[in-house]
């Protein structure tokens, strides 16, 4: 009996409790560790696809939002948030509208775009071709031809006649009952009227010391420079008439080959003279395009050297 307890020593029997007591606990409602991880992975897991659920959540309308801005859809289908979103989308859409409708107009009544209109050309004139009738004039005839440099799109024959159109009406310088014109198409003429780009415009006539500076007119020797863009744009005072700006390019530069100095405003509220410089300024006259009015009488100003 005393040799049977003596093998069973005291640590293997306090082991054997231990054991025993542990597995007690367990019975008892303890977790061993192993299964304490797995609730904790578990929990997190489970929190993070609540996370990831409640992003795609918030996400998804804008997303649908963004694809209904590009289609129709009923307000009533909307969430709020898109209401707000489409009425400044609208907003920021009316000026755009506006300007595509003011753009049409510009593009109906004719007017280009000042960027579209070329700078500078090869310097090669095309000739109207055929003649006019003498117009105006008893005791001396000017003929003329009228030019237009290649490669700007605008005809040569429509720009002659608008040209003959000025010279022949009864305000313009003829109406002297001196000088008249006649367009010719060959040979030798008095003058010519050249359309050209603004820098060929200044190339011929900075030839003889004149700076129009890419934006003016000029007469030198048996040249009448029109600019280009002057002919098609006129000046702030013209540019709802461009066609009469025309007639004051004409008989401004027309007036200069006949001898005619620039003069200035006679008066407040009386008609610019065609030899005033009324690109500068009109210094209280009002704009005038012809040399003489309906009554034949002249129409000057004061002496500008």
């Amino acid at each position: 009996m005393n040799e049977h307890r003596s093998t069973s020593s005291p640590t293997s029997g306090s082991a054997h409790r231990r054991g025993r007591g542990s597995r007690a606990r367990v019975r008892r409602g303890g977790k061993p560790p192993r299964l304490w991880a797995g609730l904790v992975a578990g929990v997190v897991l489970l929190f993070a696809g609540g996370l990831v659920l409640e992003e795609r959540a918030d996400t998804s309308p804008r997303s649908v939002d963004a694809g209904d801005a590009a289609g129709p859809s009923s307000a009533s289908e909307r969430p709020a948030s898109r209401k707000v979103v489409e009425t400044e989308e609208g907003k920021e859409d009316e000026p755009e509208v506006e300007v595509g409708k003011e753009k049409k107009e510009e593009d109906t009544d004719g007017s280009p775009d000042a960027g579209s209109i070329p700078s500078s050309g090869p310097g090669t004139f095309a000739t109207a071709s055929g003649g006019g009738e003498r117009v105006g004039g008893s005791e001396r005839t000017l003929t003329y031809v009228v030019q237009v440099e290649d490669g700007i799109g605008i005809p040569a024959r429509d720009v002659a006649t608008e040209v003959e159109r000025i010279l022949a009406d009864e305000r313009g310088w003829t109406a002297d009952g001196k000088v008249g014109f006649r367009r010719v198409s060959g040979g030798t003429s008095d003058f010519r009227v050249r359309l050209a780009t603004a820098e060929t415009v200044d190339d011929i006539c900075g030839q003889y010391g004149l700076d129009t500076g890419g934006e003016v007119n000029c007469n030198v020797g048996q040249d009448v420079m029109v600019n280009l863009k002057r002919w098609l744009l006129a000046t702030r005072y013209y540019a709802d008439d461009v066609t009469s700006y025309r007639a004051l390019i004409i008989n401004h530069e027309v007036g200069h080959f006949l001898g005619h100095g620039h003069e200035g405003c006679p008066g407040a509220g009386r008609p610019a003279p065609v030899m005033m410089q009324q690109i500068k300024g009109l210094h209280g006259c009002r704009t005038n395009v012809w040399p003489f009015d309906s009554e034949g009488r002249p129409v000057t100003g004061p002496a500008v050297g």
